[in-house]
């Protein structure tokens, strides 16, 4: 090679350089920003995972609330069903009641024509009381021994 052509080329070569130079604190600068996104995407990042390992505990504790809650609405039914049962009980054990009660008052309500339609105007009952009041007055017909 020639010493021209060996001069041209490290004159170009030195230009070039010199044109590289002048582009590298734009590189610097850029190469900065960059650095300065990753970290900033690396702490977004950071915080979205600790965000998800709360929202994926969240989810666990209601799934077991909701499990919890689905036990108690069947205990809660069950429950109830057996209320029902008894109320139905109870209002069968209450007609059945009235229908006796009915009853009862169909049979005194008849009594109470008969001994009308017999004259009777006092209640054996009371006839019985009176006899009894009656008894203790008259005297005894045995003498009680002295000591």
């Amino acid at each position: 090679m020639e010493d021209g052509q060996l001069r041209e080329r490290i004159t170009r070569w030195i230009e070039e350089s010199r044109e590289l130079l002048a582009l590298l604190p734009e590189l610097l600068e850029a190469e900065q920003k960059l650095n300065a996104r990753t970290d900033h995407a690396e702490k977004e990042s950071e915080r979205l995972r600790k965000e998800l390992t709360e929202l994926r505990k969240d989810l666990g504790d209601a799934k077991t609330q909701g499990s919890d809650m689905r036990k108690e609405h069947v205990d809660l039914q069950k429950e109830v069903e057996d209320l029902r049962k008894q109320n139905e009980q109870l209002r069968a054990e209450k007609d059945e009641a009235g229908q006796a009660l009915a009853k009862v008052l169909e049979t005194v309500q008849a009594t109470n024509q008969i001994a009308q339609k017999l004259g009777v105007t006092k209640s054996p009952f009371a006839r019985r009381a009176e006899a009894q009041a009656q008894a203790p007055a008259a005297a005894p017909t045995h003498p009680t021994p002295h000591d």
